[in-house]
């Protein structure tokens, strides 16, 4: 167990950039040349030792000189701070061994700190999630450090080739984005770019961040665009139907309403209007839309906020005739997009294992994220075993049972993500073989495995009497999308969402800091892969998922009228009613 954790280290340091390995590496190091000057310096010559004393410190100072992190100094001071520790606990022994009688003392009591700060660094960078390979570009302009993005993708990003990712592309249209933006001294126009790039790679772990406040709302209100009072979904038959719309509104008064078909938009039709939609997250906040088919649904909701103050509006009024109007903008969009997303992306249980019964025969349990405790976490991670966790949900599931239970619906809707270990003690109780994935790398021609990265989800299989209904969405992320993949893998599962997964389930690691220290970028370096090697979960450039629907919930008139006008779940509805039918051993 030991030796693949020190081997785990080793392949993570590996990918761990060049500032952060030397500081790693300097601090013990610096231990060693103490301990080699305590034996070979005499006593008339311990003020060696006061030499030595300054050394760390200004090793310490010149090196953040040159990678001090601009606009986030908080970041550089977490990343680096331990190693600023142990240059003045250095600073501190080497003067004691200048000034006193001892040697061995001074270095016992003050190396067992520096061994203990080593020892955290490599924790905190390789086990908190704090990103092994950073990317400190924020001391540079716009333009230099959108380059060096792009750099840095081209040699670190790990779906770079599956994706046939176009770099030399990518370089002629954002650069001179970026320039531009420079030139205006425009921080937020260079956001929209940065977000836009990200765009590109149909990646939700590839994503935009904005570390200022104020910037985020107004990247927010720009990218978002105008709110015209409504919003507008696309149903599975190709109809753009109208949703939320505010009875104070204007296109209200002229005859829009909830469910509203809408046929032209801003001088277009409205299948003309939607094809150069781009569904492009403005923050955190926001999801990404990696699958084309989940992004063909919410496309009308982000063109409902493209145009000038005004926009003209052409849809079939309530007498079946064409009407075309001019409406208002009310404002920001941003608060109707998010509410016109949320039912199609949205959590509707955040509990971990929440179980009840939804009527004498059919029991629910939520599993919002792959994550249970922090620190047993990563204990778990590391020894690829959690029986607490599989205990909880073979007791929620036991307790279900007792009230009668013999069908069940596990709700994943939204699923946060989170690590390997967690999902695999759900899916080993309705699995019937042993699965194992792996974590690898991409050396420029082919994935990679590691031998010590390795998951297996044991065979247990107890509950596959059980007829089950997995219920997804656009949101079931990450670590989420694969618990989607291996369950629906299960003879016993029924996946079935309005939509399929999120799509995006390669490992994170990396993390770049653009100019001006406000916005960053972070992107998967570990690849996360299937038993022949194979990519987990993530599209290609068709951007087709490999998580398949057994059952689509329709999305049509009558869900959007559950979905926005009721505000109810008709997900679970729909799972409730299917199980009702087919909910049987016979299925």
């Amino acid at each position: 167990m030991i030796f693949e954790i020190i081997r785990q280290i080793f392949e993570l340091l590996g990918m761990v950039d060049a500032p952060t390995l030397y500081m790693i590496i300097f601090t013990p190091s610096w231990l060693l040349v103490l301990i080699l000057f305590a034996i070979i310096v005499r006593k008339k010559k311990k003020p060696v030792f006061t030499v030595l004393a300054f050394i760390p410190v200004i090793n310490f100072a010149v090196f953040y000189l040159f990678n001090y992190t601009r606009g986030l100094p908080m970041f550089g001071i977490t990343r680096y701070g331990p190693h600023l520790a142990a240059a003045l606990i250095y600073c501190v022994i080497s003067i004691i061994i200048a000034r006193s009688k001892r040697k061995v003392l001074p270095l016992i009591l003050g190396g067992i700190p520096c061994i203990v700060v080593s020892l955290w660094t490599v924790f905190y960078v390789l086990a908190m999630g704090s990103y092994y390979h950073f990317g400190n570009f924020s001391h540079q302009g716009y333009e230099k450090s959108m380059a060096s993005l792009i750099d840095e993708l081209e040699k670190n990003y790990v779906l770079r080739d599956y994706k046939e990712i176009d770099f030399d592309g990518l370089r002629q249209e954002y650069i001179p984005m970026a320039a531009e933006a420079e030139r205006n001294n425009d921080e937020a126009a260079f956001a929209e770019a940065v977000a836009n790039l990200c765009y590109e790679f149909h990646d939700g772990h590839l994503s935009m961040r904005i570390n200022d406040p104020d910037l985020g709302d107004e990247v927010a209100e720009r990218m978002n665009g105008n709110d015209y009072g409504f919003s507008m979904i696309r149903t599975d038959d190709g109809k753009v139907l109208a949703i939320l719309v505010d009875e104070t509104s204007e296109a209200f008064k002229q005859g829009i309403h909830s469910g509203t078909v809408i046929t032209g938009w801003d001088g277009k039709d409205i299948d003309d209007a939607l094809k150069d939609v781009r569904c492009v997250p403005s923050s955190i906040y926001m999801t990404a839309y990696p699958i084309a088919e989940n992004e063909e649904i919410v496309k009308p909701i982000f063109l409902a906020g493209m145009g000038g103050d005004t926009v003209n509006v052409r849809f079939i009024d309530d007498s079946g005739a064409t009407k075309e109007i001019t409406a208002q903008s009310m404002g920001s969009y941003s608060d109707r997009l998010w509410s016109a997303t949320y039912p199609i992306t949205g959590k509707r249980c955040g509990e971990f294992a929440y179980a009840t019964m939804l009527d004498d025969r059919c029991g629910y349990l939520c599993m919002p994220r792959e994550s249970f405790d922090d620190m047993k976490d990563i204990d778990a991670g590391l020894k690829d075993e959690y029986p607490e966790v599989k205990e909880l949900f073979i007791e929620r599931i036991e307790g279900l049972k007792s009230q009668g239970m013999d069908r069940l619906i596990i709700d994943i809707r939204d699923n946060d993500g989170g690590i390997d270990v967690v999902y695999e003690q759900l899916v080993t109780l309705f699995t019937d073989r042993e699965v194992i994935s792996y974590g690898g790398f991409y050396d420029g021609s082919g994935f990679k495995k590691s031998e010590s990265w390795a998951w297996t989800i044991p065979y247990d299989g107890r509950y596959m009497d059980i007829p089950v209904v997995v219920l997804v969405n656009a949101g079931c992320a990450s670590c989420g999308d694969i618990l989607a993949y291996r369950l629906s893998n299960c003879p016993n599962v029924t996946l079935m969402g309005m939509t399929t997964t999120w799509g995006s389930a390669q490992s994170m690691g990396g993390q770049i800091l653009l100019g001006g220290g406000h916005i960053s970028v972070r992107y998967p370096i570990i690849a996360s892969l299937d038993e022949d090697l194979s990519v987990l979960v993530d599209a290609g450039k068709d951007r087709i998922s490999s998580v398949v629907l057994d059952e689509k919930i329709p999305l049509d008139e009558k869900a959007v009228h559950v979905l926005y006008d009721m505000d109810a779940d008709y997900d679970l509805m729909y799972a409730k009613h299917y199980m009702e039918i087919y909910g049987n051993e016979d299925t």
